[in-house]
């Protein structure tokens, strides 16, 4: 059997791989995941071959001995050559390795890599020494005893997997890997309060504490929040412990969820085994949401005794949803480098069987600060079924982490970019987590000024009051706050705000809303909004009557029209390949339309760069009965969640008011989550029927209760909105009020992003959009995500639309209807803040 030596020039370690491991490693890889949507198109081209002059995919099997044949190379020579390239490879040599001029995808040289440097085992790292044989590195000399005195000092733990993909790395390396730096003391030790402790409780929030399970991980992230030994020494939690913080639940109705993690709770069986079971049988407990990063950094730790936890997860699941209960998922990504095969397998298969995994970011400066790794990444993570939740910026400022730390000002700014570069329903909440609790940038938080006493710090207004403390930690002392003007809390924070413009001072008394409540402004709207389901903006021209590009990223389709015009529409999304979702709808009813449906679904899955597929069908709130077992089951099985050449099927609806809400509704959701379709809803904000704090809390809880995927408010411009608001403009106060109340409240889960859509795109409210002028029924708003040369790179020759009024350093300035700021204008009303 013919052997390869491989000898790893850093380490000086030598091993002998066969040449058969590694040929069975290339092909099965290429079988399952060669995909353009997976590999990259460059790659994937590689691995077709020709056919009677066209182009098809490799057969099965005989991918690999495709790309041989299209580098013109043998078996032994393709291996030798990335083996003489991987020989030196690590995270501090990140070319990129190349066969005949051809660059080999990182996602390929893990599997290569899984043969070279197997096992699925963790490290813990003692030594310098040690940590040069693993990573394959040399540290200089005159680093050698800082740099030990730093992995005495911050433990360091690996999986296989992160050493394996941090050899060709650095951005996952980045994450890991000790640093000298990391002795600068700069910071601080704990990043918030920490006095809301109820034995293995820590809670921030009336509705949802986190339950702390295990007090380790598998992989150290070198920026966790918990990065100091006080945290990570702490007793491993017995059962016993368990038992009594599920007491301490039972008698508390006001949580509503829980948040099992750690350290990794998925480390611990018998802790999380336990505390999952408890929890099932609290009558209050709706949500329990099990936080783990191995999904991304140790994925086969699901896969271990048989896929235990896997199993485990989606029984349980199952079993819960009985009660109208459910378990999510919380993960965290941060770079694309970081997705594997492994980790969309498993967010596929838990979302196909109906359990929710949602995505968080840490905000890292010199790693996902661009906006351009963020792209890639929520797109893709998206099409195998992750939610995109949250991204914390900026990185907790804990001693021995500075070197990861952004001003505020970048975060904003990535914010901006990814508004105009990513599918919307990829679009993540800014997010910064105080010492007292969460705040939504520029909606239920801040950055109001500089702290006087401190340069390091900023005052960041949050929606949280000291009575909200007092009525479940009755003993607490707020520290580090002060009461503002609105009478919420200012929490101090250690940051770099990064650009002045962004403290925006404090907020007046808001207006309240000018038109009550009734039932008749109801039901005209829900007739308004039943006469057209469409939404026929068009911001780049596409010359086709049935498909209008309503963005970047997203076309929308009206599936009602004739089979020519829909074959014209294919075409288009084909040669476009910016365009990552496609959005279906119809003039009155789109589940007329289903073989049309089908149809399309069936030729979109052969188009590797639509990963997201959508039908917009107002029925659902209207006419659920419409939603027959025939009608779900022909929808639901459209869903193709998978790591390679996904489409992610979902529904779109729109729920204005609680009263709307019914058990029908409840029954539909069901069916859809247990086969991985997700239904989101979209909110519109209308003065007299859901303008105040308390409806707006109902209708999200609502979602909530049965599974709706909360995802956008809409403020302003959508054109049934606009028509209504015209007359009773909303002021633009009612909608800090709104996500105050919100976020102090709701579950993190039942927060929106606060969107306006305007005719040349959407934008985030006060945060990208920001209003620059005001009067009686409107305003003019300044867009930061977008600008004339993004419209030029997709079309040339773009000019504004008429509806764009002007440009301020070169942003387009748009008039939106049915807004106004008039009872703030000093606090909306300034200069925007730009890329610094």
């Amino acid at each position: 059997m013919k052997e390869i030596h491989v000898r790893f020039s850093h380490s000086g370690e030598t091993i002998t791989v066969q040449l058969e491991e590694l040929r069975k490693a290339a092909e099965n890889f290429l079988e399952a995941y060669g995909s353009p949507s997976y590999t990259g198109d460059a790659f994937a081209e590689l691995v077709k071959r020709n056919t009677e002059g066209s182009t098809a995919q490799a057969a099965s099997g005989d991918a690999f001995a495709v790309l041989l044949s299209s580098l013109e190379i043998g078996e032994e020579e393709f291996f030798r050559e990335i083996i003489r390239q991987l020989e030196t490879a690590n995270h501090q040599n990140t070319r990129d390795i190349t066969v005949k001029g051809a660059v080999m995808p990182k996602r390929f040289l893990l599997a290569i890599l899984e043969v070279i440097v197997p096992g699925d085992n963790l490290v813990s790292v003692s030594s310098v020494e040690q940590y040069e044989k693993l990573t394959n590195v040399e540290v200089p000399e005159n680093e050698r005893g800082e740099l030990q005195e730093v992995i005495d000092t911050y433990p360091v733990r690996l999986s296989k997997h992160v050493i394996r993909q941090s050899r060709i790395s650095r951005d996952v390396a980045y994450q890991f890997m000790p640093f000298v730096q990391e002795l600068d003391d700069t910071g601080l030790k704990n990043t918030w309060v920490g006095q809301f402790h109820k034995g293995l409780l820590e809670q921030m929030y009336q509705n949802r504490p986190i339950f702390v399970l295990h007090m380790t991980c598998p992989v150290y992230c070198r920026f966790c929040f918990r990065k100091h030994k006080e945290t990570r020494n702490l007793p491993t939690p017995t059962e016993e412990d368990v038992l009594e913080a599920l007491e301490y639940i039972k008698k508390s109705p006001r949580i509503k969820e829980i948040v099992l993690t750690g350290g990794e709770p998925l480390m611990n069986k018998k802790t999380l085994t336990c505390a999952v079971e408890g929890l099932q049988k609290i009558p209050h407990i709706q949500t329990i949401r099990i936080a783990s990063r191995c999904v991304s950094y140790y994925p086969q730790l699901f896969y271990l005794n048989d896929s235990f936890w896997l199993n485990y997860i989606i029984d349980r699941n199952r079993e819960m949803q009985k009660d109208d209960k459910r378990i999510e998922i919380a993960t965290h990504f941060i770079h694309p480098d970081e997705i594997s095969h492994y980790s969309l397998e498993i967010i596929s298969k838990l979302v196909k069987n109906g359990v929710g995994v949602y995505t968080q970011t840490p905000y890292l400066k010199d790693c996902n600060d661009h906006g351009t790794e963020l792209t890639q990444l929520y797109r893709e993570l998206r099409g195998a079924g992750s939610e995109i939740h949250y991204i914390y910026i900026p990185c907790s400022p804990i001693q021995g982490n500075n070197i990861y730390w952004t001003p505020i000002s970048s975060g904003v700014w990535t914010a901006a970019y990814l508004r105009a570069h990513l599918s919307d329903r990829a679009m993540p909440i800014l997010c910064t987590a105080t010492k007292i609790g969460k705040i939504d940038w520029n909606t239920s938080g801040w950055a109001v000024e500089r702290h006087q006493d401190d340069p390091d710090y900023i005052w960041i207004r949050t929606p949280y009051t000291e009575e909200y403390y007092k009525q479940f930690a009755p003993d607490v002392t707020i520290k580090n706050a002060r009461k503002n003007t609105e009478g919420t809390l200012d929490s101090d924070f250690m940051a770099d705000i990064g650009d002045e413009k962004l403290f925006l001072g404090n907020l007046d008394e808001a207006a309240a809303s000018l038109e009550p409540f009734s039932e008749i402004n109801l039901s005209h709207i829900q007739q308004e909004i039943m006469k057209d389901q469409r939404n026929r903006q068009e911001v780049i021209p596409s010359g086709l009557s049935c498909l209008h590009r309503i963005h970047r990223t997203r076309v929308e389709v009206e599936i009602d029209a004739p089979q020519a015009c829909l074959e014209e529409a294919l075409d288009y999304i084909r040669r476009e390949r910016l365009i990552s979702d496609v959005v279906l709808a119809a003039e009155i009813n789109p589940l007329d339309y289903l073989d049309a449906l089908a149809a399309f679904a069936e030729a979109l899955y052969e188009v590797p760069h639509v990963n997201s597929l959508r039908l917009r069908a107002f029925q659902f709130t209207y006419a659920p009965e419409q939603f027959t077992d025939a009608v779900i089951s022909r929808i639901a099985g459209l869903n193709k969640l998978s790591p390679s050449m996904p489409l992610r099927l979902e529904l779109e609806t729109q729920f204005i008011h609680s009263s709307e809400f019914n058990d029908v509704h409840r029954r539909i959701i069901k069916q859809f989550l247990a086969s991985g379709v997700t239904v989101y809803n979209n909110i519109l904000l209308l003065a007299g029927v859901n303008d105040s704090p308390g409806e707006m809390m109902n209708i999200c809880y609502a979602c909530r209760q049965i599974g709706i995927e909360l995802f956008q408010l809409y403020t302003a411009g959508i054109p049934v909105q606009e028509r209504w608001n015209r007359e009773r403009p909303i002021d633009a106060s009612a909608v800090i009020v709104i996500a105050t109340h919100l976020r102090r409240n709701q579950s993190g889960r039942e927060v929106p992003l606060y969107v306006v859509r305007t005719p040349v795109g959407d934008a985030d409210f006060n945060l990208n959009a920001h209003i620059v002028a005001s009067r009686d029924e409107s305003v003019d708003m300044r867009l930061d995500s977008y600008s004339l040369d993004y419209f030029t790179e997709m079309q040339e020759g773009f000019s504004w639309p008429a509806e764009v009024c002007g440009e301020i350093d070169g942003h387009p300035v748009v008039h939106v209807p049915g807004l106004t700021a008039a009872s703030n204008e000093k606090f909306f009303i300034q200069k925007p803040a730009g890329k610094s």
